[in-house]
């Protein structure tokens, strides 16, 4: 596990501040006016509504340049497209119809650049951080037309939520409804941050939903939860120890905060049903990662719902 933590350090390193990645200039958003750029729906934009700006996990799996040499950034192929579009498409479902919802093609870092040494690893994720600022910026530029928004990612997106509550200018930040990193931590120090308030119930604004789950502290991944210093649980949305009852797909468990490390543990499951073998290779067996947008969909949805409009979706 500890070739995986470099990388995460790396992004939080390159968070960007609005002074250290200042508005993209206009010269370099014709690539974000691109539609193939972003995610597509059929739904008309309702200026009416809250939107969602999701950012995806690592989806890409490896990606070379024109001699064969593997680089750290997605290429967007058809495959990358293929799916990113899949978990955009989960995503979009998760938030429901009462949003507009934004989702960028960007070129993330690759699943295979995490475990292998390449050359200028460095400055690109430094690249990767900038470009989220970028469609960022571009979104509040083109898109958001001053309403309130939802910003959400899961693992590498929530690692790019962090950055993003970071780069953001206080203005936009008075219209933030909540962000919801899914699958990543928050530290003592990302909450120094004036934009960077950790949730403490179910309808409090302008916070961070915060989480990873874990069958018991064995299974923490520590690229992900080293030094978490809040959690909230996404079923009973309290940050105190009391068990929740989790149902997923008839599966039924218990889903509770580890005060000592600031995880959730989930107890009770038949684990035979979510564990891959192999799985080692990336995440310690008992860690929940790759479950963490999945288990807690509905709460997610009817949460987002709650805070941006004070009631439930029907």
């Amino acid at each position: 596990m500890s070739k995986l933590l470099p990388i995460f350090f790396l992004l939080l390193m390159a968070s960007c501040s609005h002074k250290q990645f200042p508005e993209r200039s206009s010269q370099l958003d014709s690539q974000w006016d691109r539609s193939d750029m972003w995610y597509q729906n059929d739904k008309k934009i309702d200026k009416n509504l809250v939107d969602v700006f999701y950012i995806t996990s690592t989806v890409a799996g490896k990606a070379v340049d024109a001699n064969g040499k593997e680089m750290v950034r997605a290429t967007l192929n058809d495959n990358d497209r293929a799916v990113f579009k899949k978990e955009m498409s989960y995503a979009n479902f998760m938030f429901g119809d009462s949003v507009n919802f934004y989702s960028p093609y960007y070129h993330q870092f690759t699943l295979s650049s995490i475990i292998t040494p390449i050359e200028h690893k460095a400055d690109s994720m430094v690249a990767v951080a900038k470009e989220v600022c970028d469609v960022f910026d571009y979104y509040m530029k083109h898109y958001n037309n001053g309403r309130r928004f939802i910003i959400a990612g899961f693992s590498q997106g929530a690692v790019h939520t962090l950055t993003l509550l970071k780069h953001m200018n206080d203005n936009q930040y008075k219209r933030l409804v909540a962000a919801y990193m899914l699958g990543y931590r928050l530290s003592e120090g990302d909450m120094q941050h004036p934009h960077v308030k950790p949730a403490m119930s179910a309808t409090d604004k302008g916070v961070t939903i915060s989480f990873n789950s874990v069958t018991s502290p064995d299974g923490i991944w520590h690229a992900i939860t080293d030094g978490a210093a809040t959690c909230i649980n996404p079923i009973s949305w309290t940050t105190d120890s009391t068990p929740a009852a989790l149902i997923y797909k008839g599966d039924t468990a218990t889903v509770s905060v580890d005060k000592t490390y600031n995880v959730l543990i989930v107890d009770g499951l038949d684990m035979s049903k979510y564990y891959t073998p192999g799985q080692e290779t990336y995440f310690p067996k008992g860690n929940l990662h790759r479950w963490d947008i999945k288990f807690y969909r509905d709460a997610i949805r009817q949460n987002a719902m709650l805070r941006a409009y004070g009631k439930h979706e029907d």
